[in-house]
């Protein structure tokens, strides 16, 4: 199941963004429950039952989009659970929960739809590179759309009642992933981010809550919703975001002006490392792919663009090569996998 999205070439992180060389994606999210009905967490198989039923008519009969799918989670194997996730379709709390849940998304558009979460709806949407304003423009389109057939849980001076104190309010959370590899480079990333977070962000890793950082990838969002208008957070996060892309961005020309040939050598061997080597890890491959990625955005190297790297990041998952390979992997035979993809995806890669 979901063999399609494998191959796809249409799924919104394999194209271009703005500022995409070191912003990676931005991404949307609301919650929102129905009025009168329990939290997920709270209710029993019958009451989560009767959600995903009215969600998914809602999903059905409105113009949400012509390439939606709606997946019931109990009906999907834990493998295929774990691939949405991977995919960036839903969260890893969303595919280890039990009990009546459900995911609606259109991969093409980077948009699903979390039904029985932690709240009873969570819309998201994804952009490829620095592009939160159109992400929010598009969530609210999706979300009139929804409060048309929906009756949401709101409180005339709280705003949209939510399972988490934190998304009361606007109950909107914005996030954007960066690549910040000059500033890990030159140890100076710890300072940054703390910076950010006296800006009221948090940080997190490449699939959001709970994971860890990974390499040079970094995840900031807002910390709450409550008494703040949606576009004022869009606002604070893209500032806080553009300031970062200029810090990183001269930090990687000064870095390359004081050890330009130290850096492209690094570059170099991670690149013969991820085209040769036979076994390759998680960890092995997001830094090879880090170090690789600059190497793109110098221009250092030719035979690859930022769309295929970012596609490249999805495929090295598990379940993605599971899905590969057509079989179960242990971890060695995983990372074998893993170095073949990544040796056949990185053959026309070389420097110029």
């Amino acid at each position: 199941m979901f063999e399609d999205l494998l191959t796809s070439k249409n799924d919104w992180f394999c194209k271009a963004g703005p500022l995409d060389s070191v912003v990676v994606s931005s991404r949307v999210r609301l919650a929102r429950n129905i009025e009168n009905k329990k939290f997920p967490h709270h209710s029993n198989a019958i009451e989560q039952r009767e959600i995903v039923d009215q969600v998914q008519k809602m999903v059905d009969e409105l113009p949400l989009s012509d390439h939606f799918r709606f997946v019931r989670l109990n009906e999907i194997s834990s493998l295929d659970r774990q691939f949405l996730t991977e995919h960036q379709l839903m969260s890893a709390e969303h595919a280890a929960s039990l009990g009546d849940r459900a995911v609606a998304f259109d991969n093409q558009e980077g948009i699903s739809l979390l039904v029985n979460e932690e709240d009873h709806l969570r819309l998201q949407v994804f952009r490829p590179g620095l592009n939160l304003r159109e992400a929010y423009r598009s969530i609210g389109e999706k979300d009139e759309i929804l409060g048309k057939g929906l009756a949401y849980a709101k409180d005339s001076r709280l705003g949209y009642l939510t399972a988490c104190p934190t998304n009361i309010g606007s109950a909107l959370r914005v996030s954007v992933m960066l690549h910040l590899p000059a500033l890990v480079y030159t140890h100076r990333i710890a300072q940054v981010l703390q910076g950010v977070t006296q800006l009221g962000l948090i940080v997190r890793g490449l699939q959001g809550e709970t994971t860890q950082v990974a390499s040079a990838f970094f995840q900031i969002s807002n910390q709450s919703s409550l008494g703040k208008r949606g576009a004022e957070i869009v606002e604070h996060v893209d500032r806080v975001a553009r300031q970062m892309i200029e810090v990183e961005t001269q930090a990687q020309k000064t870095a390359f002006q004081q050890e330009g040939l130290k850096l492209q050598d690094r570059i170099c061997r991670a690149l013969g490392m991820l085209k040769n080597a036979k076994l390759v890890r998680m960890e092995e491959a997001l830094d090879g792919l880090s170090a690789v990625r600059v190497g793109v955005e110098q221009k250092f190297l030719t035979g690859v663009d930022l769309p295929n790297l970012n596609n490249l990041l999805i495929l090295i998952q598990p379940a993605h090569l599971a899905k590969i390979s057509a079989r179960e992997l242990g971890p060695e035979d995983e990372a074998l996998e893993r170095a073949r993809l990544l040796r056949i995806s990185l053959k026309p890669v070389d420097a110029v």
